[in-house]
C-alpha cells in the first residue's frame, strides 16, 4: 500500500513540474508573436518582394500578387 502512494505521489509531482515548465512557454510565444499592423505588414510585405525581385510588370504582376498574398498571409492578414 505504502509503494502505491508513493508512486501516486511520484505521478503528481511529475505532472505539477511539467504543468509549471509549460505555462513560461506558452506566454514567452504570446510576448514574441506581437502583431503588425495591415498597414506596417503591407509596407514590410513590399519592402520583402522588392528585396527578392519580383516587380509586377506585366506578366510578373500574377506573380508578385500571389507572392504578396502569401507575405501577408504570414503576418496575419488576408489580402
Amino acid at each position: 500500500m505504502r509503494s502505491f502512494r508513493r508512486s501516486i505521489g511520484v505521478l503528481a509531482i511529475t505532472f505539477a513540474v511539467m504543468a509549471l515548465l509549460a505555462v513560461p512557454h506558452a506566454s514567452a510565444a504570446k510576448k514574441a508573436q506581437k502583431k503588425l499592423t495591415y498597414e506596417q505588414a503591407w509596407a514590410k510585405c513590399k519592402q520583402e518582394l522588392d528585396a527578392a525581385g519580383v516587380y509586377g510588370v506585366g506578366l510578373d504582376a500574377g506573380a508578385r500578387s500571389t507572392a504578396g498574398g502569401a507575405c501577408m498571409k504570414k503576418y496575419g492578414y488576408r489580402l
